[in-house]
């Protein structure tokens, strides 16, 4: 006679399909240079543009000051009207400091670029930032780019807050072309000058795979953790 259970009593599945996975996630490699820590970037040399008027400043700066050679920084600031008058980011002790504030209720925004090299399309990668001054007011505005043709396009954003509860800001982009662009704005709506800092960047990609559940017995032996049905029967299809 066969035996009709989907699971035998010592344990062996009789289908496919009964197997439980769990999602594990890597990240893997470094792609993007000078960022960790970013004290020993090119910011304080990198090439300075100056935001314009474009109702997408960001936009606008990648894509008349493009960063045409990969692997080093960019930085950008607004000098005038229609935005508040502030320096770009440079080095100050152990980080690069991004300096804001909002005048004749306007605001000021700087910020530094990179265009990286070597990912994969499709692929997702992960930004980290580290920042020790959680209580300064303000907030970062991580974006990427890219370009097709001779146009630039923006693909992705997302702002952290500050203060923030964490001195770590993570977010994920997938990646449009190999050479990406990312930029890191900062602006603050605090009346009175303030200054931000950020100890680090690093992008890594991300890889996440599946891997079979196991279960350990009192005597330390291993088990696979199989799912079954109620009734652990097989159907006669």
């Amino acid at each position: 006679m066969n035996n009709k259970q989907e699971i035998t009593s010592r344990g062996l599945a009789q289908q496919s399909g009964l197997d439980i996975f769990c999602s594990i996630t890597n990240y893997t490699g470094e792609f993007i240079s000078m960022g960790n820590p970013l004290i020993t970037s090119n910011v304080d040399s990198a090439a300075d543009a100056e935001a314009t008027a474009a109702s997408d400043p960001q936009l606008d700066v990648v894509s008349t000051s493009f960063p045409s050679t990969q692997n080093i920084w960019y930085k950008y600031h607004t000098p005038h009207a229609p935005y508040a008058t502030i320096q770009a980011p440079s080095t100050a002790d152990i980080y690069v400091q991004f300096k804001g504030h909002k005048s004749g209720g306007v605001i000021s925004l700087c910020g530094i670029y990179q265009q990286l090299s070597g990912l994969t399309v499709g692929k997702k990668y992960s930004i980290e930032m580290i920042s020790p001054y959680l209580t300064v007011e303000g907030r970062f505005t991580v974006y990427t780019y890219s370009k097709t043709g001779e146009s630039v396009v923006q693909n992705s954003f997302n702002s952290f807050t500050m203060p923030n509860n964490s001195s770590s800001m993570i977010t994920e982009f997938t990646a449009v072309s190999t050479n990406d662009i990312v930029l890191i704005d900062y602006t603050t709506e605090s009346t009175s000058a303030v200054v931000q800092y950020l100890y680090s960047i690093t992008i890594s990609e991300v890889q996440e795979y599946l891997a079979p559940v196991y279960v350990q017995d009192k005597f330390n032996n291993a088990h696979k953790t199989l799912r079954r049905n109620l009734g652990n029967t097989l159907s006669d299809d």
